[in-house]
């Protein structure tokens, strides 16, 4: 039998243990009110918007593919030739390197300032001249829409040596909402692509004339639900919104109070020491150069098959299943990517054996859309759905894989006190360059991947 004071003592535990879930609940929700008293969640979104401003152009014009190869005189190498002018835009970071190096004056928020106001005149310029062409070298080219799109790939390309360095004059739990818009600026524009559709696959109109005995059909594109100059417009404003959010960094007194000051000699990268773990140079960093050599020979790897090749040739291996399918392709690969990074929060330092199976995956993968592509016009399962399916599913898997190898690669050089993060972009480039002349050559000279018209075979 137990005494009175016992039987009141285990009556308190229980009480207790059945109040302890209340605790923890109290005690969760007071430090979920610490972090975010402890930040502003107007310079969140001021963060958030000026990183969406630095490939939002780009990618929204890479979406609007499956409406403008059709009609454009370049027809399917269209791809082609913006992969090229992308690669090429990366003289613009170069130009800014060396204008920092060798110029007395060097002010990193007026040239951001114009870079965002050039990307947003630009993209709503080309929502009226997207259509127009001229005749270059005897030919017939898209010059409006291939000009502009160079001028918001240099805006996307300096991004990467400008905007992210410029954070670091606020406090760094800012970055993250800068890197989430910064994610956002493909998922953004593929999303409001899907909304606006194709319009369907084309339809083969009868246009044989009265007296003539050669049947003659001619193809009929559905309209999509709204056009491809009201979308140039929609990215235009996001642009603009861009613009003005960072002009609210740099002028409202609640993003100017959450500025830091470093000290003159402090490096570029965020070194707060209140960061996580993650943002931490560890000097006692080590890797062998073989490792070192073979995570960089990867990323020239990937970056030369996903920012280089493949994109290059995707209307080869896509159209010929049809516009849908392409339509599909390109906006939901578009999100994978950003997507497959988030996965980053949740494995923080990836094995290199595990990247490895990863890349043997995209390779396979990029294999097999290789062979659609130069199957063109007549790939396997044209006509059938499995074949809509399987190349679908096969960009989604290459652009989402290839986003998280990038990931890994880079959270594995982040700890390295040398150059590793340098190196890494320097492979990034190397890749991405060499895929992109490689395929260029390929699609228009040497002439290995060829367009059909849908009513020149049917099923």
């Amino acid at each position: 039998c137990k005494t009175a004071a016992e039987k009141e003592r285990i009556h308190q535990q229980g009480h207790l243990t059945y109040l302890d879930p209340l605790l923890m609940n109290d005690k969760r929700q007071n430090m979920l009110r610490q972090r975010l008293s402890n930040r502003r969640l107007l310079v969140d979104l001021l963060a958030l918007m000026f990183g969406l401003g630095a490939w939002v152009g780009i990618n929204g014009i890479y979406v609007q593919l499956p409406l403008l190869v059709n009609n454009a005189p370049e027809g399917w190498s269209l791809p082609a030739h913006m992969v090229m002018l992308v690669q090429f835009a990366n003289l613009g970071p170069i130009l800014y390197t060396l204008y920092i190096k060798y110029s007395k004056w060097a002010c990193d928020k007026y040239i951001t300032y114009v870079l965002l106001a050039t990307g947003a005149l630009s993209t709503i310029i080309l929502a009226f001249v997207y259509d127009k062409t001229t005749i270059v070298f005897n030919n017939e080219h898209s010059t409006a829409l291939l000009s502009l799109m160079f001028v918001t790939a240099i805006v996307g390309c300096t991004s990467s040596v400008l905007f992210m360095p410029y954070m670091r004059n606020y406090r760094e739990i800012y970055l993250v909402s800068y890197l989430v818009g910064e994610g956002l600026s493909g998922f953004v524009p593929s999303l409001v692509a899907l909304i606006q559709g194709v319009g369907g696959n084309p339809e083969c109109l009868n246009n044989t004339a009265a007296d003539s005995t050669h049947i003659e059909l001619t193809p009929y594109y559905p309209e999509p639900r709204f056009s491809s100059q009201t979308f140039f417009i929609f990215i235009g404003t996001l642009l603009f919104l861009c613009y003005l959010a960072f002009l609210g960094l740099n002028n409202l007194s609640i993003a100017i109070g959450e500025r830091v000051k470093h000290p003159a000699n402090m490096e570029t990268l965020p070194t707060d020491t209140r960061a996580p773990p993650s943002y931490k140079t560890n000097a006692g960093w080590t890797m062998s150069k073989q490792m070192y050599s073979y995570l960089l020979i990867m990323m020239a790897l990937v970056c030369f098959l996903g920012n280089g090749t493949l994109p290059s040739i995707q209307s080869y291996s896509c159209l010929p299943y049809g516009n849908v399918a392409y339509h599909l392709t390109v906006t939901l690969s578009s999100m994978a990517g950003p997507l497959a990074m988030c996965l980053g929060f949740i494995i923080k330092m990836p094995k290199v054996n595990f990247l490895t199976g990863l890349t043997v995956i995209v390779i396979v993968l990029s294999s097999f859309v290789c062979f659609l592509a130069l199957e063109s016009p007549t790939p396997p399962f044209q006509f059938s759905w499995v074949g809509e399916f399987l190349v679908v599913l096969s960009w989604i898997l290459i652009s989402g894989l290839i986003g998280f190898i990038k990931l890994g690669i880079t959270t594995l050089f982040r700890p390295d006190p040398g150059r590793g993060l340098y190196y890494t972009g320097v492979a990034t480039q190397i890749g991405s360059l060499v895929g992109a002349i490689t395929t260029f050559v390929l699609v228009n000279h040497a002439k290995l991947f060829h367009s059909y018209s849908p009513c020149s075979m049917t099923p």
